[in-house]
């Protein structure tokens, strides 16, 4: 064979693994896909990846599948939590949702309360401590995810509080917990709002509530009660939302209003029931302020009423209870 031959051949075979070399550079420029999935547990190897920051948290049946995470129980008064044993590290990463199988039975008695935390932030709230209605999921497992801040990094904590383990016990549980980052972003949608600048149009207002003109936020329009000392407000006095709220398909849900309750006499009430279920009062002194409230527990789900309850249970010992609601929103991820 000639060398000139030889040179032919491998003229080729040079030009190729250029090629090839060039095609390697190229792609090793590209932006490396990250794994969707940052954490995990579904509870069936114990509890390792958690550290037991109050009480004696367990995994048990009935669970999704396998085993699940269960919280404590207690005779007296107590708020138990179990954290994450590292921080989950979202730095660099976006579209961050945290998602899980859970079952509840958080009982209607002021102090029990379940709560979902990302650091020091509450991401979630399946019952607030003021609510005094059960809040459950039956028998059921049902899913909750909830989208979490990217570009940082957190402990994942669980937070129960309970008065005792016969009235006042909260039976949560968890599984099959996962959080993934760079999927679809979720977006933001208005499901209700209410400025009540025109009118209380879609509101069955019951006992002294009523549209005013000037009763809400910066004397635009609000609702209100009207009455007088000494008026007993008939037990209770109604404000309820006549459409059908829909959550299907919602996560995240939040309402957001600003309330007004000017009483001094501890038996009397501004309250929130959101199908039928106590989630919120003030009680006893006066005040005003906005409340921002997770709908957790009842996400998810095709038909929901809410209602609004301003109690005079003392109204024959002078005690008058003025409530007022205004700028009411309910958001959810969809």
């Amino acid at each position: 064979m000639t060398a000139k031959f030889k040179t032919l051949l491998l003229v080729p075979l040079f030009a190729s693994c250029t090629a090839i070399e060039q095609q390697d550079a190229f792609l090793d420029s590209l932006p490396r896909p990250v794994n969707n999935i940052v954490f995990k547990d579904d509870f069936e190897n114990g509890l390792g990846q958690w550290s037991q920051g109050s009480g004696t948290w367990t995994t048990s049946t009935p669970a999704m599948s396998g085993l699940a995470l269960q919280s404590p129980s207690s005779t007296t008064a107590t708020t138990f939590n179990i954290t994450t044993a590292a921080p989950i590290d979202l730095t660099g990463r976006t579209a961050c949702v945290l998602e899980y199988d859970t079952r509840f039975l958080l009982k209607g008695v002021a102090g029990v309360s379940a709560n979902v935390l990302f650091g020091s932030t509450v991401i979630q709230t399946f019952k607030d401590t003021t609510g005094t209605s059960d809040i459950s999921s039956a028998t059921n497992f049902v899913r909750r995810k909830i989208p979490l801040p990217g570009n940082t990094a957190g402990r994942l904590s669980f937070v129960s509080s309970v008065t005792n383990d016969t009235t006042g016990f909260a039976d949560w549980r968890i599984d099959n917990l996962t959080v993934t980052c760079n999927g679809a972003a979720s977006t933001a949608a208005t499901i209700l709002e209410e400025n009540f600048d025109a009118s209380a149009a879609n509101w069955s207002l019951n006992t002294l509530w009523a549209w005013n003109a000037t009763g809400g936020v910066s004397g635009a329009g609000g609702l209100r009660t009207n009455g007088a000392p000494g008026n007993a407000y008939a037990a209770t006095s109604t404000a309820t939302y006549v459409p059908s709220i829909n959550l299907t398909g919602a996560f995240g849900c939040q309402i957001q209003l600003f309330y007004d309750h000017s009483n001094s006499v501890a038996q009397n009430c501004l309250a929130l029931d959101w199908n039928s279920n106590r989630l919120w009062a003030q009680c006893g002194s006066g005040t005003a302020g906005t409340l921002r409230l997770f709908l957790t527990a009842n996400e998810d789900t095709a038909a929901n009423t809410l209602q609004f309850r301003c109690i005079d249970a003392n109204g024959a010992l002078g005690g008058n209870n003025t409530c007022t609601v205004d700028q009411i929103r309910l958001t959810c991820q969809q």
